[in-house]
């Protein structure tokens, strides 16, 4: 009983109190309401590969009813094919958490996604993030050179290829000041240290305007861990993220994340010691201390001219049943831009998990393609994201299949509005490729 309660997930937050795993399976009364925007879905047409359908799968794997080696092949479809976008959460009446129904299930059926040498380098930051800081450095030489080409050919290591095609042409590593009374906590994300510089530097800049700011470098949040690892990994990471900060200022910093899969994972750090009470009291006050860039935009946002062009905003909200701060970050575009600012559509929008792209038999590629259509519909010609990888990915497609637009992390409002309409796209590539 001790290991399970180690290995799995047996109670989850919701807007309605803290419900047992099953029960918050059961409260699903299959109204289908999940089906219209669940992009599985619409390119399956495949009850098991609706949210209610993998609702009911993991219920009935939790009663014995279904085996796992029995329906392997079933089992291994239905949980690739989820893309943890969310959006079956923002549709459902009764707000249940199909994409934490989700995780769990993999973690029950230990099947793995990741390519095995990507999980085991990812697992190093965790266990040395030295060396792990060392391999990233010695990648980006190796990419300077031009020799990852080569090796991404070899069996094991073609993850390779994908991250050379998302990432930007030249990446160096952010430089900042250290402090020796710090006022904030700013643990940036995996992207944001050592894929986009720009990133850390607007992060970093936007929080020192009010705040001595002291960096986590290389430090993990144990969001790959939940997600792509196990829950023990994910605990003891969160475990040691909530002593680091209560050693830090007396517990009473607030912490900055650039990313908003990592700031509705570290919120909803209490359910992971929902088993520990002598530990879960810590964890609640740990995810009140938890930012995001928006909280520390300026009050008044300057407008500078007038946007031509409509804007879109794209976020996945799959740790979190709280749209509170996707509405704020609404909001902030809806006064910044007025009427170019465009709703997405209850189909549109559709953006994966950071780092969805890399797992195996993906299909990623078909969802991101969704977004570019829906984008190149409406004639956006900028897309908010709120994650860096995010950004990455989806602005590889963009720039092959429509050009004409750009993707930018929402962070770039809050330094100075008036510069927006001249700064470079995030990944800039050349626009000569084919338009759909």
């Amino acid at each position: 009983m001790a290991n399970s309660s180690q290995t799995y997930l047996s109670a989850l937050q919701t807007p309605f109190g803290t419900r047992s795993l099953y029960d918050s399976v059961c409260y699903c009364n299959r109204c289908g309401m999940c089906a219209n925007v669940c992009p599985s879905y619409q390119q399956t047409q495949q009850e098991p590969f609706s949210p209610r359908g993998r609702n009911q799968i993991l219920r009935q794997f939790i009663s014995g009813k279904l085996k796992a080696k029995r329906n392997r092949k079933l089992l291994e479809g239905i949980i690739r094919s989820c893309a943890l976008c969310g959006r079956c959460v923002q549709n459902c009446p009764g707000r249940i958490s199909t994409p934490q129904h989700v995780l769990e299930l993999r973690r029950r059926t230990k099947i793995s996604l990741f390519p095995r040498t990507l999980f085991y380098l990812l697992r190093l930051r965790q266990k040395s993030p030295t060396l792990f800081a060392g391999i990233v450095r010695g990648g980006l030489f190796l990419r300077r050179l031009g020799l990852l080409q080569f090796i991404s050919c070899i069996s094991g290591i073609a993850w390779v290829k994908h991250a050379l095609e998302i990432l930007p042409p030249k990446i160096t590593f952010p430089v900042y000041k250290e402090v020796k009374d710090p006022t904030l906590i700013y643990l940036p994300s995996l992207e944001a240290e050592f894929m986009m510089p720009s990133l850390f530097e607007q992060a970093y800049k936007l929080a020192s305007k009010e705040h001595h700011v002291t960096v986590w470098r290389n430090t993990a949040s144990g969001l790959f861990e939940y997600v792509y690892g196990d829950l023990r990994c994910a605990r003891k990471l969160l475990r040691g993220l909530i002593t680091r900060h209560a050693r830090t200022g007396n517990g009473r910093l607030p912490i900055l994340t650039d990313s908003m899969d990592v700031y509705n994972f570290l919120v909803s750090a209490p359910q992971l010691f929902a088993e520990f009470p002598a530990f879960e009291k810590k964890a609640v006050d740990f995810s009140a201390s938890i930012r995001y860039v928006t909280d520390f935009f300026p009050k008044k946002l300057n407008k500078g001219k007038a946007a031509s062009s409509s804007v879109q905003l794209f976020c996945a909200t799959a740790f979190s049943q709280d749209v509170s701060l996707e509405l704020k970050i609404r909001q902030i575009l809806c006064t910044l831009f007025e009427k170019n600012f465009v709703e997405c559509g209850y189909k549109q929008g559709i953006v994966p998990l950071s780092g969805y792209g890399f797992v195996i038999s993906t299909h990623a590629p078909a969802y991101a393609l969704s977004a570019v259509q829906g984008m190149a519909v409406s004639q956006t010609q900028s897309v908010f994201v709120t994650n860096g990888l995010t950004a990455l990915e989806l602005s590889f497609y963009v720039h092959k299949f429509y050009p004409a637009a750009q993707v930018r992390h929402i962070v770039e409002l809050g330094d100075n509005y008036a510069k927006f309409p001249t700064r470079e796209p995030i990944n800039s590539r050349t626009k000569t490729q084919t338009s759909c």
